[in-house]
């Protein structure tokens, strides 16, 4: 099981970093340190303190060696283990360029930066789950993304409550995103990762000025550069599907249809004048409302197939079913077929059995809104019950809380004060 984990990992992590053609050199031999993964001990076991421990050895025949030691206890964390398995792939990049020479690089050296640690395996897990640009969107919008300079500058992640723990590893993920999407990326990376092991290497912003094109081309500076990177990160992608709600939504705005008043010419008598005489009546044609606004589903036909701009009206209506086709939530593409049908019927004025048609429709709909909702909550249920014990993440947050509500409330003497508590106290 580990070492399928491992391998799956490491295969995640090459094609972030190796996207070369697979016939190349450099990408069939893209490993030059061995990586060795010790296993001891038993689930059952009860263990405290370090069972996760990466080191860097120089073998006799003055060859590299990278060790990660596991030992197995009954409270072994799975992410903890991918984070350290990042990390030994991490440094393999890192002391890759003494791998000939391990006398000219001192081992006290070896350290990845939370950054790039935590980055890269936040990014590999959002890659796995299909890049949704709404994972990014939601930070942009808290307006809590981090800096370039704050992101680099800080250290101990493991530390950070949640919250922030959460907002670094999603800053770190969208910087490597935006580092590794410009051209040359990967190579950049790579050669970034390598400096990081020169004794007196410069500051992040000169090497990603010397490593990377795009933001050593760019004259407003890192910050901008960022700013750029990220709202482009957080705008949905042509690949993306959209989720239930969002599919939701959208169709029931694409099959209504919405009609502005209409007014339709009626002849009217009108007495012809000549001085102060009426001589007969002539015809004139006379505007008069005939039809008030509209706005209903096209499953309410019999209220607007009489208007002069219904077909107009149907035929907007199917192409913003062809849009929401290519972007909508996979299961709804039966609905979405069946509804452009029924449009089509309705712009030809075929009205058999249409109406029984959208029923089934609708109950199709239907359906597949209640299959993905039971869906939904069945996978939140199997996620709540299966962990083997308490997370304790919000424990400090339940501790504050009740702090603050056993805390008397406080007094205030002035005059608004005094007149809301006599109310509360009359209306309790």
């Amino acid at each position: 099981m580990f070492s399928t984990f491992a391998n799956e990992l490491r295969e995640d992590f090459r094609w972030l970093l190796f996207r070369l053609n697979p016939n190349a050199p450099v990408a069939r031999n893209v490993w030059t340190v061995p990586i060795e993964v010790a296993l001891w001990g038993e689930v059952t076991d009860v263990h405290k303190g370090d069972y996760l421990i990466v080191r860097v050895q120089v073998r006799p025949d003055q060859r590299f060696i990278i060790r990660l030691e596991v030992k197995l206890h009954d409270a072994f964390d799975e992410s903890a283990f991918r984070l350290r398995m990042l990390e030994a792939l991490l440094i393999e990049q890192i002391i890759a360029p003494y791998a000939m020479s391990p006398g000219d690089f001192a081992l006290d050296r070896v350290e990845v930066p939370d950054w790039i640690l935590h980055g890269f395996d936040q990014l590999i897990s959002h890659r796995r789950g299909g890049s949704p640009s709404a994972f990014y969107r939601g930070f942009l919008t808290s307006g809590q993304m981090l800096k370039p300079d704050d992101i680099v500058a800080l250290k101990g992640a493991a530390s950070l409550d949640p919250v922030n723990y959460a907002i670094f590893r999603a800053s770190a993920s969208a910087m490597l995103e935006a580092l590794l999407d410009q051209p040359e990326g990967d190579a950049g990376m790579r050669s970034l990762l390598a400096d990081l092991g020169r004794p007196g290497a410069p500051a992040l912003g000169v090497l990603l000025r010397q490593h990377f094109e795009a933001v050593r081309d760019l004259g407003e500076g890192l910050d901008k550069w960022w700013a750029l990177e990220v709202a482009s990160l957080g705008q949905r992608q042509g690949f993306e599907f959209l989720d239930r709600r969002e599919t939701e939504r959208l169709l029931t705005e694409a099959i209504t249809l919405r009609f502005e008043g209409e007014a339709e010419t009626v002849a009217v008598g009108k007495p012809v004048k000549r001085g102060f005489f009426e001589f007969g009546k002539t015809k004139s044609e006379q505007p008069v409302d005939s039809a008030g606004p509209f706005v209903g589903t096209i499953g309410q036909y019999q209220d607007y197939l009489h208007r002069a701009d219904s077909k107009e009206k149907l035929t907007a209506a199917f192409d913003r079913l062809q849009h929401l086709k290519r972007s909508g939530f996979p299961l709804y593409r039966p609905v979405f077929s069946a509804y452009e049908g029924v449009i089509s019927r309705l712009v030809n004025g075929d009205l058999r059995e249409i109406a029984a048609e959208l029923q089934s429709i609708e109950e199709m709909r239907t359906k597949i809104r209640e299959t993905l909702v039971r869906t939904e909550d069945y996978l939140n249920y199997f996620e709540a019950t299966r962990a083997p014990q308490r997370s304790a993440v919000f424990d400090e947050y339940m501790q504050i809380r009740k702090s603050l509500e056993r805390k008397p409330a406080p007094q205030r003497n002035d005059r608004i004060s005094k007149y809301l508590d006599a109310l509360e106290a009359e209306f309790r």
